[in-house]
């Protein structure tokens, strides 16, 4: 039979086919699991060596370094200097120019020591992730304070999602996760300085302790979370949501958000934090160089603008929304194959989805970084429930019926 005529199996050439054979017999699962371990945690491992060696100099590790070091030094020009000294000695040319002239705002705030301190309470709020780098740079340089929780929370997240697919026998999947933390970002987090990766390691434990019925172990963690990033209320929010919803550990999700609750107040007012339309509308709607002050009038429709605006954003310039959108295809399609995610894991996702619309709702930012966690525990829970098996493929078809078809 010509190629012509067997146009459905065009390489069916029998040396192909004993390579395949071959193939298929070394790939044992011993061997694609082995392969897929080694796989994830050679990308571990790079993204937290990248992040020591090759930082990248972000604008917002200034203000980090500046309210770490607000116990220490209390004038504004000092406090200036201060915080900018190591990133301006480290950073390359380019680099340099980007962060100090690169557009207005920021030429703007690297000229006048009084804005960019009036910048400092929206940093504050992060009391987690600032008394960590706090605490390190008694002992070492700011600036590598901040690179060196990157690193290490960018080793400490890969960690509990090996431990997390090995521990549960789906280990396989890894290669597949593994592509999915590369494009929500997870390589390029580890380089900068936020408080994004180290908010995950918290995060993920938490809502790894909760799916595998562990529900009052993970408030401390949950807790930890909303304390690098007061944000994370909103997931506490919808935690308690889902968990009322499907009738578990809703007591448990209860007293993390009561804390929460309780807290966000006292942090705020701690901080001097404006408020939340002011952040509202200086991350979302327009950028103001002077903070000090800054009290506008709420507007509905500048609240649509900043909405518009991130939906806009995160649909041209982020890869989360496609990755989401197929995360909740795989979902479906999960469902409909009788291969659903068991009870708590479907209370955890529907937690993450009412996570995501309360963010948009309350604070649009479009970043990935922002929505890392999140887009990390729906792949891995969707990922369990599967148990992808590369090395389990159907067998291969009879001799008999390729004879027939040759």
């Amino acid at each position: 039979m010509s190629l012509a005529e067997n146009i459905a199996t065009p390489v069916d050439w029998q040396p192909v086919r004993h390579l395949g054979a071959r193939l298929r017999t070394m790939l044992s699962p011993r061997v694609v699991r082995a392969a897929s371990i080694a796989v994830f945690t050679l990308v571990v491992l790079a993204t937290a060596v990248f992040a020591l060696v090759k930082p990248e100099y972000n604008w917002d590790m200034a203000p980090y370094i500046a309210v770490s070091l607000e116990d220490r030094i209390s004038d504004p020009v000092e406090l200036h200097r201060e915080a900018w000294a190591g990133i301006k000695e480290r950073a390359s040319e380019g680099q340099w120019y980007e962060l100090s002239e690169g557009n207005p705002y920021n030429a703007d705030l690297w000229q006048n020591p009084a804005h960019f301190v009036s910048q400092l309470p929206m940093y504050r709020v992060k009391i987690g992730y600032l008394q960590t780098v706090r605490w390190l740079d008694r002992v070492i340089d700011p600036v590598f304070a901040t690179t060196l929780v990157s690193s290490l929370s960018a080793l400490a997240v890969g960690l509990v999602l090996l431990f997390w697919m090995v521990r549960h026998g789906f280990a396989e999947s890894g290669l597949f996760l593994v592509l999915i933390l590369l494009l929500a970002g997870y390589f390029n987090m580890g380089m900068l300085a936020t408080p994004d990766l180290y908010m995950a390691v918290f995060g993920l434990v938490g809502i790894y302790l909760m799916v595998k019925n562990r529900p009052w172990p993970s408030v401390p963690f949950l807790v930890a979370m909303y304390l690098v990033r007061p944000d994370g209320i909103i997931f506490l929010f919808a935690l308690l949501l889902a968990a009322l919803a499907f009738g578990y550990a809703r007591l448990p999700a209860l007293v993390a958000f009561a804390v929460a609750v309780v807290a966000y107040p006292l942090i705020a007012q701690a901080a001097g934090h404006p408020g939340w339309w002011p952040h509202f509308y200086f991350s979302n709607v327009a950028l103001q160089n002077d903070m000090a002050g800054f009290s506008p009038a709420f507007s509905v429709i500048d609240y649509l603008r900043g909405v518009v605006r991130g939906i806009s954003v995160a649909l041209r310039m982020n890869n989360w929304p496609a990755i989401m959108a197929l995360l909740l295809l795989g979902w479906v399609m999960l469902v409909l194959n009788g291969r659903a995610p068991a009870r708590r894991a479907a209370m955890m996702l529907t937690a993450i989805v009412l996570c995501f619309l309360g963010k948009f709702v309350t604070f649009p930012l479009p970043d990935d970084r922002v929505y890392f966690m999140f887009v990390a525990a729906f792949a891995i829970i969707l990922l369990e429930a599967w148990k992808p098996r590369l090395s389990e493929l159907p067998p291969p078809r009879a001799a008999s019926r390729m004879s027939q078809r040759g």
